[in-house]
This record gives structure tokens, C-alpha cells and sequence, in this order.
């Protein structure tokens, strides 16, 4: 059958249309996205590979930790989620060029907000405080409910070093944002200030509780004055009156809080430092009355053998509490032949007493621990009014030239045992000898003592006062002359200055250091007993000459 004309067009027509969708299918389909975005080929099915892209940042050396994170940890999440790799290269001297590169800008995009997100964040930083140790507790609390209040309220990290800095520091660790931090330090120094607060009522409250100290007459030669208000020199003119005044304002550094404990003369007597160390004495008196007053501890602490320099416990006749003492001197007993009397110098507070070798007993270790307390002084720039000798002598063999109303005023104006605070400063030094053969002591510091005036604000100059009511006179003397060249040399005298770092607390822990090393020694290396009550009549003691 053949066809018709017509139809033979209409069927090439056909034909002709379907191979040109054909074609124009291929052409416009070649290349097509997959499911990641990456161009395929439409034959191959293979994706094409897309132009890699770029862009770098600037970041703050400081926020650098932000980004990198804990051992590396947030950098490698960023890299790790969006699939980007990322590189730094120093800038300047305050930050650094981050280069971020991937296979699309749809990843270095993501990777760029993620950086920025992360430097955005509040930086992380560890600050030190550094804190009295005594303040530490009060910051701890019990059982450390204070350290966990202060971490709380500030959201703060906060945590005490395990080893103190030093015997009165400490430091303190915070780890936060810098508001944090702010708020942490705000609560620390809020817990020292109580602490500070509460130690000092503490302390007043101790002090006006605590009893006058009624002295034994020294060991010296001199017979003790007695007050005799008759005696007094008056002030004859007001002018001299002022001049002994000094405003506070006006006083200089290095001075210190004082109780005077004990007087022998302007030239020599004992002071104690105001602070936590009088609480600690009072605490240390009150701890040794109790133990030795129960006769079964005193068994066990009976002294055998006494020598020189030995610590020791002793009641003391004038309020029977107990004390720490040292043997300064073994004498023979003038009321009963064959025996003897320890002289006792009461390390605490400076005075003497002779007492029989049974009513001594051995210290307790635990009551040795704290600083011994008398602190001996003298006077500077002051010397009595009839000098026979033009060179004070050392020690204690100019102690006599002072005449008891001197003594009997000094010891009104000083407050003496009777726990009213006054101020001291180092002014000079002079040559120290220790009573005890062969035992170092420290050059003894000559101060200047001020009483507060009765307005409350000035401060009265006790040694000025002396010679304002014609009872000493300036000194023509400079006790540092005494004193060795290495011994100028650790007072930082070599260049005949005065030195303001010097203490009185450097003179203390000298003596409690070299009466801690005779007692835990337990051994006696000096002379034997009849040697010793041979050669007391040439040593200096403590409160006089024998």
C-alpha cells in the first residue's frame, strides 16, 4: 500500500521535531547540581571542580586563646564543621592575619561567622591578689563556705595557693572575665577588712582587760624609785611645752606602736610591739598558767639540772601566772649556804626576778613557739644631766647616772606596765653585749618615743619633754660610733645614714632565734656550775651588774 502525498511531510515532520527536543535536551542539560552544590557533568557523572575561595581576618593577639581554644580544641571544631581550613601568620605586634580557605564561599563564609562568634565572647584572663595569712580564714571560711560564697556571687574561679608566700602573705588566684575578676577582688578585700576590723576590737578588748604588770625591783645596784609627786620639775615656760609637741602630720615614716613593759633608765629599757603578736602573748600567758598550775604537768617538766641561758617556765610573784624566762644568772643563796637562786629574765616582758630552782620548771616545747616579746631600747638623743663620763659606756654601767626622779618621771610619761599605746621610731643604734659568755646579740636600738597629746592630735616627744623639765639634756654623743663595720653594714649605716627599713622586730626574732637554738640543742656546753657561780660577780645582767 503506498501512501498518500500528504502524509509523507507530516511524518518527516514528526521525526524532525523529536530529534530537535532531543538535541536541545542535551544542550541545556549537559551540566546539572547535585545535592552539595558541586557542578556534575551530565555524561560523566563526575562533578566539576569549583573555583576555591579565600579571605583573611584580623584578630587582637589577645583574642587569639578565644579562637584556638583549650589545646587546640575550638579551632579544629570550626575546621571540622564546615570543612575550611584555617592558618595564622603574624601581622604587627598586636595581632594576627587569619586565613581562612575553602572549596565554596558558602564555607569560608560559615567559618568566618564561627571565628567571629568565638573572638565576640568575653576573654578568660588570671589575676593575683596577695592577702595577709591571717586574713586567709576569714576568707575560707568553715569549711570553706566564704571561698564558695565569693565564686558564686562573682562567677568567678577562686582558689588560695597551697604554699604561702611568704610568714605574712599570701596569694590569691582568680580566673574570670575581667567583671568577674572586679567583683571577686570587691568580695577579698571586703573579707580583709573585716578580718582587720575584728582582730583590732579583739585586740582593744584584750588590752583593756588586761592587768598593770607590777615589776619586782631590777637586780642592778640602784635602789628602785618611788613615785614622789613633790619632786617633780614644773614646766616653767610654754614654750618648752610646745617644743616637745610634734604634729602627726608632720612625723615621719619607720615609726611603730609600742607598749613600754619595763624600765631600768632612759638608757635602757624593754618595749613590746602592738599587733597580733600581744593577743598571741596573752593567749601564750593564759595557756602556761593553766598547764602549770596542775602539779601532776609540773612533774613532768621538773628542772634537774639548771644552766645558763636556758629557757624555762616561772610563776611570777606579782600576779602568779606564768611566764617563759631565761636563766641569766646563778647565784649562791645568802640564807642558806650550799645552795643557790636563779636570776630569771622574763623574756616577754623584760624584767627579773630571783627565784629557787624548785619553783622552775621546764618550758613546755609548744610555748616556745612564739617570738619573745621584750624588746630592749634605749633612749636616743638624751643623756643625763651630770655626766661624770664624757663616753656613755655600753651596757648597763651608766644606768646609775640617772637620778631616780628622772627614772620615776620617765616612767609616767612611757605609761610603763600599764598597756598604753605609744609611738616609737629607730633614730640610731648602739653596741649590744649579751650577759650570757659567748652568746651573739643584736646592736640595741636607740628610739624616739611620742605620747599623744591630750587635744588628740599632736604628738609629744618624751625624750624632749625630759629636757624640757631640765631632767636630761641633749646628747653629745654618737652611740653608733659602737658599733662594728660589719655590724653598720647589715643596719645599712655604712654611709652614716640612718636606715628607716630597720626594725625592732628584726632585734626580737634575733633573740627568739638564739634562745630557741640553746633549748632544742638540750645540751649545756658552757662552763660547769662552780665556773659559773665563780664568774658571775663580773658579768652585766640583764637589769643591772651583780
Amino acid at each position: 500500500m503506498k501512501a498518500s502525498g500528504p502524509a509523507i511531510p507530516i511524518i518527516l515532520g514528526l521525526s524532525l521535531l523529536g530529534a530537535s527536543g532531543a538535541y536541545l535536551y542535551m544542550l541545556f542539560k549537559k551540566k546539572r547540581s547535585n545535592s552539595t552544590g558541586d557542578l556534575v557533568d551530565f555524561f560523566a557523572r563526575k562533578p566539576s571542580k569549583a573555583e576555591p575561595a579565600t579571605t583573611e581576618l584580623i584578630i587582637s593577639n589577645s583574642l587569639i586563646p578565644l579562637v584556638i581554644g583549650r589545646k587546640g580544641y575550638t579551632l579544629k571544631h570550626i575546621q571540622q564543621s564546615t570543612g575550611a581550613v584555617i592558618s595564622f601568620s603574624d601581622h604587627d605586634g598586636s595581632s594576627q592575619r587569619c586565613l581562612i580557605q575553602g572549596p565554596s564561599e558558602a564555607v569560608v563564609e560559615k567559618a568566618r561567622e564561627m571565628i567571629l562568634k568565638e573572638t565576640a565572647r568575653p576573654l578568660t584572663i588570671t589575676e593575683e591578689v596577695i592577702v595577709p595569712q591571717a586574713a586567709c580564714g576569714k576568707i575560707i571560711g568553715r569549711c570553706g563556705d566564704e571561698l564558695q560564697e565569693i565564686c558564686r556571687k562573682s562567677m568567678a574561679k577562686v582558689w588560695l595557693e597551697g604554699r604561702a608566700r611568704s610568714e605574712s602573705e599570701r596569694r590569691v588566684m582568680i580566673t574570670g572575665t575581667e567583671a568577674q575578676i572586679k567583683v571577686a577582688k570587691e568580695l577579698i578585700a571586703q573579707k580583709v577588712q573585716e578580718d582587720c576590723e575584728s582582730r583590732k576590737l579583739l585586740l582593744d578588748t584584750t588590752l583593756q582587760a588586761r592587768e598593770p604588770r607590777i615589776r619586782t625591783p631590777p637586780s642592778s645596784s640602784a635602789p628602785t624609785p618611788t613615785p614622789n609627786d613633790g619632786n617633780k620639775k614644773s614646766v616653767t615656760s610654754a614654750s618648752k611645752t610646745t617644743a616637745a609637741k610634734q604634729s602627726t602630720a608632720n612625723f615621719g615614716t619607720g615609726q611603730m606602736e609600742v607598749f613600754v613593759s619595763t624600765i631600768v633608765s632612759p638608757s635602757k629599757f624593754y618595749v613590746q610591739l602592738v599587733g597580733p603578736q600581744s593577743l598571741e602573748l596573752d593567749l601564750l600567758v593564759q595557756n602556761m598558767t593553766v598547764y602549770y598550775n596542775q602539779s601532776h604537768n609540773r612533774e613532768l617538766h621538773q628542772l634537774r639540772k639548771p644552766y645558763l641561758g636556758q629557757i624555762v617556765a616561772a610563776e611570777f610573784n606579782a600576779d602568779n601566772k606564768w611566764y617563759r624566762a631565761e636563766i641569766s644568772a646563778i647565784l649562791p643563796n645568802e640564807y642558806k649556804p650550799g645552795e643557790v637562786v636563779l636570776d630569771l629574765f622574763f623574756v616577754d616582758y623584760g624584767d627579773n626576778q630571783y627565784t629557787n630552782p624548785n619553783e622552775v620548771y621546764e618550758l613546755k616545747p609548744e610555748f616556745l613557739a612564739p617570738r619573745f616579746q621584750a624588746i630592749e631600747c634605749f633612749l636616743a638623743k638624751v643623756e643625763p644631766m651630770q655626766q661624770s663620763n664624757p663616753i656613755p659606756s655600753t651596757a648597763a654601767s651608766g644606768e646609775d647616772e640617772w637620778d631616780p626622779i628622772v627614772v620615776n618621771r620617765f616612767e609616767e610619761l612611757t605609761h610603763v606596765a600599764q598597756w598604753k599605746k605609744i609611738v616609737s621610731k629607730i633614730v640610731t643604734y648602739r653596741n649590744g653585749k649579751s650577759p650570757l659568755h659567748g652568746r651573739e646579740s643584736s646592736p640595741i636600738p636607740g628610739v624616739e618615743l611620742y605620747d599623744t597629746a591630750p587635744n588628740g592630735t599632736d604628738l609629744i616627744n618624751i625624750g624632749q619633754e625630759l629636757i624640757a623639765e631640765g631632767l636630761a639634756r641633749n646628747a653629745t654623743y654618737d652611740r653608733t660610733d659602737e658599733l662594728s663595720r660589719s655590724q653598720l653594714f647589715r643596719l645599712g649605716l655604712t654611709n652614716g645614714g640612718s636606715s628607716q627599713s630597720s626594725s625592732i622586730e628584726d632585734k626580737s626574732a634575733s633573740s627568739s632565734t638564739s634562745a630557741s637554738t640553746v633549748v632544742s640543742s638540750g645540751k649545756h656546753t658552757g662552763p660547769s656550775l662552780e665556773q659559773q657561780q665563780h664568774q658571775v660577780q663580773y658579768r652585766s645582767l640583764a637589769n643591772g651588774t651583780h
